[in-house]
C-alpha cells in the first residue's frame, strides 16, 4: 500500500502544480502572517482575510469537516498522508487563496498630472523699429480686343487691327487702392496710372491719370458697353476736342448713403487745343450723380477747358444722363450742350440693349442692340450729324465676347450718310 499512496501524493502535487499553486511549497509550512498596521498585502491574491483571527467560508468548511472526508482539489479522494493539513491547524490561520495571474488583474492606467495654466501673458508694446504687416489684395488682370472693320466711305476696304491689349495690376490695402495699367497696342502705353484713397465719412481722394469725371458714356468700361467703339457724339468730343477722356489730374469726393449720392471735382492738365496753341492753364471737371432706385442711376457732368492764351477760345461743356440696368435691361440715354472752338453745339445718344441667357447653364448670353446719336453744330461750322447702330452681342461666361455692330451715319463734314460694318472680338482674365 506504500507504494500507492506515494503515487496518489504524487498526482495530487501535480495537479496543484497545474491549478497554480506555488511548486515545492509544502502544505505543513506556515502562512505568511500580514502584519495588522499595514493592512492586506498586495501580493496579487484575491479574497485573503485583510487581519489575523479572520476565518472565511472555506476556513469554516475545513474546520467542520474530518480531515479524512475532505477532497482534494480537481476531485480526487482524500488520503491521509504527511501533505494533510489537521482542522485544528487550518483553523488557526488564514487560508491560502490560489493566485490569480497578474494578466488577469485589470490595471488602471496611470492619471496624467494635471497640466499647470499657463501664466497669463501681458501684451508686450511693440519695441522700436518693430515692422508691423497690413493684409495686401494684389490683382493681375488683361483684355485683348482684335477687330475688322469696313466702311463704305472707303470703297469698304477692311482694316484689320488690335485696338487694345492691355495689362493691369490693382493693389488693395485697407481704404488705399493703387492701379497700374498699360496698353501695347497703343500710341501712349500708360493708359491708367492712379492712387485712390477712402478716407472717413465716406470721402474719396484720387490722384495720377485716370478719366476725368465727364460723359457718362466715356466713364463707362468697354468691356461693359455693347458697342465695338464709343459712337460719334464721344468721338467728336473727346477725340477731336478733348474735353474729358484719361488725362493727369487730382479729384476729391464723397459718397455718402453707401454710395448712392456721389459728388466729385478735380483738377487736370489742360492740352493742345484744335488749333495748334498750348493751352497751359488747367482744366476742370465734376460730377454729380444720385441712385433713387437702385438699378437707376441719375446724374450730371462737365468740363471745361482753360486758356491762358485770350486766340484760344475756352471749350467747355455739360451733360445730364439716366441710366437704367435691371435684370435682362440696359437703357442709358445723355444729353449734351456746350461751346467748342468751332462754336456751340447740342448732342443727344440713347442706347438700349436686352440680355437672353442661354443653354441648360445659361452661359450663352445674347444682347441684341440699338442705339441712336445726334449732333448739332452752331457758329463757324454748321451741320447736323447722325447715326443709328444695330447690332448683337455674344457673351460666353465672363470672358469672351464677341460683338457685332452695324451702322448708318452722317458725321461731321460729310455730304451724305455712309454704312459702316464692324465685329470685335474680345477676352478678358
Amino acid at each position: 500500500m506504500k507504494p500507492f499512496r506515494h503515487s496518489l501524493v504524487t498526482v495530487a502535487l501535480a495537479l496543484a502544480a497545474t491549478l497554480g499553486l506555488p511548486g515545492g511549497a509544502s502544505a505543513e509550512e506556515p502562512a505568511p502572517q500580514p502584519d495588522p498596521a499595514a493592512g492586506a498585502p498586495d501580493d496579487g491574491r484575491v479574497d485573503a482575510p485583510a487581519t489575523r483571527g479572520e476565518v472565511g467560508p472555506a476556513m469554516e468548511q475545513a474546520s467542520a469537516t474530518p480531515p479524512s472526508e475532505q477532497a482534494p482539489a480537481g476531485g480526487a479522494e482524500a488520503v491521509p498522508g504527511p501533505s494533510v493539513v489537521p482542522a485544528s491547524t487550518a483553523a488557526a490561520r488564514p487560508a491560502r487563496a490560489r493566485p490569480v495571474p497578474l494578466a488577469s488583474v485589470p490595471r488602471s492606467p496611470p492619471t496624467p498630472p494635471a497640466a499647470a495654466p499657463p501664466p497669463a501673458q501681458t501684451p508686450a508694446e511693440p519695441a522700436r523699429g518693430t515692422r508691423i504687416t497690413v493684409p495686401l489684395d494684389v490683382e493681375v488682370h488683361g483684355r485683348l480686343y482684335m477687330g475688322v472693320a469696313a466702311d463704305e466711305r472707303d470703297d469698304w476696304t477692311r482694316r484689320l487691327d488690335m485696338s487694345s491689349a492691355r495689362i493691369g495690376i490693382e493693389a488693395r490695402l485697407p481704404g488705399v487702392l493703387t492701379v497700374l495699367e498699360a496698353d501695347v497696342a497703343s500710341k501712349t502705353p500708360i493708359k491708367d496710372a492712379y492712387a485712390r484713397l477712402d478716407g472717413p465719412f465716406s470721402t474719396r481722394l484720387q490722384a495720377g491719370r485716370f478719366k476725368a469725371p465727364f460723359s457718362a458714356r466715356q466713364l463707362e468700361s468697354s468691356w461693359k458697353l455693347p458697342l465695338v467703339d464709343r459712337g460719334l457724339v464721344n468721338g467728336y468730343l473727346v477725340k477731336d476736342n478733348e474735353l474729358g477722356g484719361r488725362r493727369l489730374g487730382a479729384t476729391a469726393g464723397i459718397r455718402p448713403w453707401r454710395g448712392r449720392v456721389e459728388l466729385a471735382g478735380g483738377v487736370f492738365a489742360g492740352e493742345r487745343s484744335a488749333f495748334g496753341g498750348e493751352n497751359r492753364a488747367q482744366d476742370l471737371a465734376g460730377r454729380a450723380s444720385a441712385r433713387p432706385w437702385k438699378p437707376l442711376e441719375l446724374g450730371v457732368t462737365a468740363y471745361r477747358a482753360g486758356s491762358s492764351d485770350p486766340l484760344v477760345p475756352v471749350r467747355q461743356a455739360a451733360s445730364a444722363y439716366a441710366q437704367l440696368s435691371g435684370g435682362p435691361l440696359d437703357a442709358s440715354v445723355e444729353g449734351f450742350g456746350g461751346k467748342l472752338d468751332a462754336g456751340a453745339f447740342t448732342a443727344g445718344t440713347a442706347l438700349v440693349g436686352w440680355t437672353f441667357k442661354l443653354g441648360e447653364a445659361r452661359r450663352l448670353r445674347v444682347t441684341p442692340v440699338a442705339g441712336a446719336e445726334v449732333l448739332e453744330l452752331r457758329g463757324t461750322t454748321r451741320g447736323v450729324g447722325y447715326s443709328a447702330i444695330a447690332g448683337a452681342v455674344l457673351a460666353w461666361t465672363e470672358g469672351l465676347k464677341v460683338k457685332v455692330q452695324g451702322e448708318r451715319a452722317r458725321r461731321p463734314g460729310d455730304e451724305v450718310p455712309g454704312n459702316a460694318l464692324a465685329m470685335q472680338i474680345a477676352t478678358r482674365f
